[in-house]
């Protein structure tokens, strides 16, 4: 999003996501801490045309309350 709060346009936010690896060939299952903040992402995806998108609602508050699924830390 952009300081003011709006959607950047479709190309940037295009060129954003391609910039993280995500392809509209690919399923993407946004995350968050809570599964709200992963709704944007989502929206913006399904915006894009990207049909196999999907939210993890609990997110990491429920994933890391579990020791035995595996976490790690990004760059």
């Amino acid at each position: 999003t952009r300081e003011d709060g709006t959607l950047r346009n479709a190309a940037e936010l295009r060129q954003s996501f391609q910039q993280a690896g995500i392809v509209p060939e690919n399923k993407v299952v946004a995350y968050c801490g809570g599964g709200i903040a992963a709704t944007l992402d989502a929206f913006a995806l399904a915006l894009l045309g990207n049909k196999d998108v999907a939210v993890y609602d609990n997110s990491l508050s429920e994933w890391a309350a579990d020791p035995s699924l595996p976490m790690q830390a990004g760059d």
